[in-house]
């Protein structure tokens, strides 16, 4: 099961800009039931679908997040655009280690429903995950 989350994640996060964009009448009212219910104050949503999946897409104080929900509005992950800073230490390392010239693009941090946090990497591009001990996953 922990796998498959994983995977989730690391799916959304490589395949996120071949989702099916939708309006909100697109989307099951359990989603955005769910989602106005846990974000009254986000007020501009951008819907994407992948597979069964729906994804939010929205900011909060000029970050980017995402929550992705399954056709019944259950939350599944989150995702949150963090500063490369605020990566783990030992992801740091890895990263400083294995690739010294090259410049981080982005950098989120992965939560499942059940608490999981792994984090994603974008550089030199290519797209690296690990776990919260900065385990190297992909």
């Amino acid at each position: 099961m922990k796998k498959l989350f994983l995977m989730l994640a690391i799916a959304g996060f490589l395949t996120s800009s071949y989702a099916q964009t939708l309006t909100v009448k697109d989307v099951p009212a359990p989603v955005t039931k769910t989602f106005t219910k846990t974000h009254p104050k986000v007020d501009t949503v951008q819907w994407s679908k992948s597979g069964d999946f729906y994804k939010a897409a929205y900011q909060v104080k000029m970050k980017d997040m995402t929550a992705t929900y399954t056709v019944f509005g259950k939350l599944t992950e989150t995702e949150a655009e963090i500063t490369v800073a605020s990566l783990p230490t030992p992801v740091l390392k890895y990263i400083n280690e294995n690739y010294p010239s090259d410049v981080v693009k982005s950098s989120t941090l992965v939560k499942s429903a059940k608490g999981k946090v792994t984090y994603a990497v974008k550089i030199k591009g290519m797209d690296l995950a690990f776990d919260s001990n900065g385990k190297i996953l992909k």
